[in-house]
């Protein structure tokens, strides 16, 4: 389980179907046998693992675009890095850079700031040290156990 630090994630999802979501006014999604990565930030109370607890619950109530995309998909796991710093906006550059990366919804998860887009589509899940080697030194991968 993630610590209650603050600090950037990314979360790597699994489509649990293939058709298209509905993304609250952003639109359609369209969801296939590829995984995506979502990264966002957690440095209010609670942290990473109070960030990490609410993605893993079903929203009845969507507030986040990816409260909207959780329905939809299963979490493998998380990549996090704890510190007070900002690393949300690299990392979602860095990750559309992966060879093969897409952006599938431009404005996912980043209605608040000038990045396209902090969901990123791939045909597979990276590999760890690919990982490691994008999100840069102080990353951790930790599972979903729920």
């Amino acid at each position: 389980m993630p610590s209650s630090q603050p600090g950037t994630y990314a979360v790597l999802l699994s489509p649990s179907h293939q058709g298209p979501v509905t993304i609250g006014r952003l639109g359609d999604l369209m969801l296939g046998t590829d995984c995506f990565i979502y990264v966002g930030s957690a440095l209010g109370p609670g942290g990473i693992a109070a960030r990490c607890r609410h993605h893993r619950r079903i929203a009845t109530r969507p507030h986040w675009h990816l409260d909207y995309l959780r329905p939809h998909c299963e979490i493998i796991g998380y990549w996090i890095a704890y510190g007070t710093e900002r690393r949300e906006h690299a990392w979602a550059q860095a990750l559309g850079r992966l060879p093969g990366a897409r952006r599938p919804l431009p404005g996912f998860g980043s209605s608040d700031c000038d990045c396209p887009a902090h969901l990123v589509e791939l045909d597979a899940a990276p590999q760890p040290e690919t990982l490691i080697r994008v999100l840069g030194p102080g990353t951790a991968w930790i599972p979903d156990l729920s």
